[in-house]
């Protein structure tokens, strides 16, 4: 009896110290945001004329046990995130109302009418370097829905143009015309990769490449790019605030007599940042559902630029539990024929609003 209870004392106190050691180890915290693009700022309600997305992640113990599931470099400065999100794209012709003298419309030879409405899962790993320059993040995402009226995209344009005109009193959007002519309905599908890494660090400047991919029934591209950040500057990928943590428990874990010194030292983290940002992208296209059409029904096809870029600037702050950016993104030519040449790109606003808990 008396060993019994010897054991199961023993076991207990075991636990408590596991227990004990796990709430040592401070996790990022949750991140819920709304994004939200749109042309209107441009005031020119083409191409690609709005975007909305919902999406949640955290650092939870599930996502470390995936990640030893799958073998991958545990410890404490290996952050594993998982989330989800919920979005709705909507694209349209360069022009939603046709000329007085316009018989065909939209025109064969524009960019068709297309929504999308998909769901996805994503999972991240982030290294918390002991130097901010050493940390680095992969993105792993794979994204389902539905194209066509099963979107509802021709629906929430028409509202939200209605919306406007009525709370405004005049007509400050014009209502779609064509609609009935978007691509059809059908699944799709495909999954993204993207790696970043800061080239250099600073507390006032910092560079960041990124390179990725994407492969489904929706996109098919490679990409590569580039962020530079001038301000007051937290430590990239939202590291700032477990940093404390991570430097004690690799104290703890130095062997007795080891130098410390390419230990970072612990000293306070920025709790807040703010800066202005540039941010380009190069991609290689092999493949965009709403240029090239649906895959399993047939639909109208448009020929394709093979290489697009992106370029974008903006602001953000972040303090407390709150961070909001804007930016505004240049979007080369998508389609290799466009039917106005005058026409060399796109121009859309990127708002995004974020609660850390």
């Amino acid at each position: 009896m008396l060993k019994a209870l010897a054991l199961l004392t023993a076991s207990c106190l075991a636990q408590a110290e596991a227990s004990s050691a796990a709430k040592v180890e401070e996790k990022l915290p949750f991140v819920t945001s709304l994004h939200f693009e749109n042309d209107v700022l441009t005031k020119s309600d083409r191409l690609y004329t709005n975007g909305v997305r919902i999406e949640h992640f955290g650092e939870y113990d599930g996502c470390r046990s995936i990640a030893r599931t799958l073998r991958l470099p545990d410890g404490v400065q290996h952050r594993y995130l998982c989330g989800g999100s919920l979005a709705q794209n909507m694209y349209t012709p360069s022009r939603i109302v046709p000329l007085p003298e316009q018989e065909v419309f939209p025109d064969p030879n524009d960019r068709p009418y297309g929504g999308w409405l998909h769901g996805g899962i994503f999972f991240q790993h982030i290294y918390a370097g002991r130097a901010p320059a050493d940390s680095s993040r992969l993105t792993l995402q794979a994204t389902v829905g539905v194209t066509g009226p099963a979107s509802g995209a021709a629906q929430t344009q028409r509202w939200v143009h209605r919306t406007l005109n009525d709370i405004f009193g005049r007509t400050v959007a014009r209502i779609p015309v064509g609609w009935e002519k978007q691509l059809p309905t059908e699944p799709a599908f495909h999954f993204s990769a993207l790696r970043e890494q800061p080239l250099l660090w600073s507390p006032v400047v910092d560079v960041t490449w990124s390179a990725g991919a994407m492969l489904g029934t929706v996109f098919v591209n490679a990409s590569l790019g580039g962020t530079v950040r001038v301000g007051y500057l937290a430590r990239p990928y939202g590291l700032a605030p477990i940093m404390p943590s991570v430097v004690k428990e690799l104290e703890a874990q130095r062997a007795p007599g080891e130098a410390s010194s390419e230990l970072m030292a612990i000293r306070d983290e920025r709790a807040w940042e703010a800066y202005l940002y540039a941010r380009g992208q190069v991609r290689v296209v092999a493949r965009n559902l709403f240029l090239d059409g649906t895959l399993f029904r047939p639909s109208i096809s448009v020929r394709k630029a093979p290489i697009v870029g992106d370029s974008e600037f903006g602001a953000a702050f972040r303090a407390g539990g709150f961070q909001f950016g804007l930016g505004m993104v240049f979007r080369s030519q998508e389609l290799a024929d466009p039917p106005n040449p005058l026409l060399s790109g796109h121009r859309f606003t990127q708002i995004q609003l974020s609660y850390l808990h």
